[in-house]
């Protein structure tokens, strides 16, 4: 009888757990202040790229950084982005580097209800290969790409199965508000980092403005 009324509570108190893990950890992120923690070397990489002046950005970003601490690294985009992928092909020079694709979660104009199901299915593509991976860092900006494969990283951390940080690089044309990905990431990603004051003044602790230095 003891054994069968601990059966039934497992659910629960997994539930309850889980359920306490989750508000942790969003709460952790709200009250973060721009601290992540101490990485080892090398640091597996996670590279989320966008499309047209995103995938600019985040080029820029990569080039600024130690490529021989960030590795391997593998680059993660649209499948419909040949432009951005010939892009990294070209840019990329470094050791133990790969591409793969994932859908979009939201195409340009497409309409935030039909972008719930691709969103979906995005995750649902998305998750073998993040766990595969198991990144240390995931590095993303700008467009819904990012949006399953942070949800994913997120999930891994939640369930214990990797301790992954989550880097999110707000758009330079951003300058008034965060975008609707960024407004996303504000309650998952470990930092949030704006190219713009303004920003850093409106969100206060919870972003870092570029110029302070990332130290990555």
């Amino acid at each position: 009888m003891l054994l069968f009324i601990i059966w039934l509570l497992i659910p629960t108190i997994f539930s309850a757990y889980f359920s306490g893990r989750l508000m942790y950890m969003i709460l952790k992120n709200l009250t973060n202040t721009q601290s992540l923690k101490k990485s080892k070397q090398p640091v597996r990489t996670l590279v989320v790229i966008g499309s047209g002046g995103h995938t600019a950005e985040m080029l820029r970003l990569m080039n600024s950084m130690n490529k021989l601490k960030f590795m391997p690294r593998l680059y993660l985009l649209a499948d419909t982005d040949t432009t951005s992928r010939n892009r990294v092909e070209t840019d990329e020079s470094g050791l133990e580097w790969s591409i793969a694709t994932i859908p979009r979660s939201r195409h340009v104009n497409q309409s935030y209800l039909t972008s719930i199901f691709s969103t979906i299915y995005a995750i649902f593509i998305t998750v073998p290969m993040v766990l595969s991976f198991k990144p240390d860092l995931v590095l993303c900006n700008g467009p819904g790409t990012c949006v399953p494969v942070c949800l994913v990283a997120f999930i891994m951390k939640l369930f214990h199965y990797a301790d992954t940080s989550i880097i999110f690089v707000e758009s330079i044309c951003r300058v008034k508000s965060l975008s609707l990905t960024g407004k996303l990431m504000y309650f998952i990603a470990d930092l949030i980092i704006v190219q713009w004051p303004e920003l850093r003044q409106k969100y206060g602790q919870r972003v870092k403005y570029l110029d302070e230095g990332l130290n990555l």
